[in-house]
């Protein structure tokens, strides 16, 4: 009998055991789990490196800073403010020492007896570039270059060319004297240019010869002619040729004897203080400061320029020779009219300048390189 209770009191507790968990409400649903890969594309920027390769150049130096402290001498034929040619040497020795370095002397007033042994004594004095301004010194730098070979020596209006330590340098002769004469007859009213010029040289010639066909190619009517002082430092002796030349129909002049030039200045001024037309016009240096109303700029022959260009080659270790520098190395050009001229005639002149750079064989102009 015992037995069976227990047996009925443990069929009922599971009965209720089972009635309860039926009563219990049932779990909510579990969502599903997704797992999702997300791929975010972004943009990622990427220095570039680019590497160059850099060439630096070297700055090639200066062959003329070679010149630095050399010593240079100038042996010329008058005075250095005879305001044309041996001003224009002394400018080229100033302009040599301020540029470059070089210690510079000059000797003025050389006479060409003596000329050969001033150039021995600057050579002795441990000049190492020795520079004779003027055709009339040749032979005399010709014996003392060879004296001394291991020295420079250069010489204006020469024209050796076989001593390798000796550079002779002109300007190409015929532009300059072409494009005066030009000017000349334009300049004239009585159709008559006379030049009034220092001495007479080969290259000189030339250049006078040249302005006669210059004159006839702008005023076929035009006559040039010219004579000689004997000098390029007697001013007296110029203002009297100059006087002739006026006193004869001329009404042009143009002056090359350099200290000589106030001599023919001072005759075109007292010509024209009787109201007569007359005209100045300068070679080799602007004179228009000696009558602004009376003297053209006319050509310039800038030895600066010339003499550089011989020293450079000389720094450069190019040897001797002659050498002939024309228009375009700017070495000499037209100066200022000074309103002098009417400014058609200007423009004529100004034309025909540009159209001989522009191509040489347009305009009938006999250069030549061989004096």
């Amino acid at each position: 009998m015992k037995k069976h209770a227990m047996f009925m009191l443990a069929t009922l507790v599971i009965v209720l055991t089972l009635v309860m968990a039926a009563c219990q409400p049932a779990p909510a649903p579990q969502p599903e789990k997704v797992v999702e890969t997300v791929v975010v594309e972004k943009q990622v920027e990427v220095e570039k490196v680019v590497e160059k390769t850099v060439v630096v150049e070297k700055e090639k130096e200066d062959p003329m800073a070679a010149l630095n402290g050399m010593k240079m001498a100038g042996v010329l034929s008058g005075p250095v403010n005879d305001g044309g040619w041996n001003t224009n040497a002394y400018k080229a020795l100033v302009n040599l020492r301020d540029k470059y370095g070089l210690e510079i002397a000059y000797t003025e007033h050389t006479k060409v007896e003596d000329a050969a042994q001033v150039m021995r004594d600057y050579a002795d004095s441990g000049y190492q570039i020795i520079f004779a301004h003027g055709y009339e010194y040749a032979d005399q730098v010709k014996q003392v270059a060879q004296e001394y070979p291991d020295l420079k020596f250069i010489q204006t209006n020469g024209s050796e060319a076989n001593i390798p330590n000796l550079y002779t340098v002109t300007f190409a002769a015929g532009e300059g004297g072409y494009i005066i004469g030009y000017t000349a007859g334009l300049t004239t009213k009585a159709n008559k240019v006379h030049w009034v010029v220092g001495t007479e040289f080969p290259l000189m010639t030339y250049e006078l010869e040249e302005s006669a066909r210059g004159c006839k190619a702008s005023n076929p009517s035009c006559e040039v002619t010219w004579s000689f002082v004997g000098s390029w430092n007697d001013p007296a002796k110029a203002k009297e040729l100059a006087k002739a030349a006026l006193d004869n129909g001329n009404d042009v002049i143009i002056g090359c004897a350099d200290a000589g030039d106030v001599g023919s200045v001072e005759a075109v001024k007292e010509f024209a203080q009787g109201e007569k037309y007359v005209r100045f016009i300068s070679w080799v240096a602007d004179r228009n400061y000696m009558a602004p109303d009376l003297v053209l700029g006319g050509w310039q022959q800038d030895v600066p320029v010339e003499i550089e260009n011989i020293v450079r080659m000389i720094a450069e270790g190019k040897p001797g020779g002659h050498f002939s520098l024309d228009m375009t190395t700017g070495s000499h050009y037209m100066n200022p009219f000074y309103g002098l001229i009417p400014v058609e005639n200007e423009q004529k002149v100004v034309d025909l300048i540009n159209k001989y750079l522009a191509d040489p064989k347009s305009v009938d102009i006999k250069v030549r390189y061989d004096l």
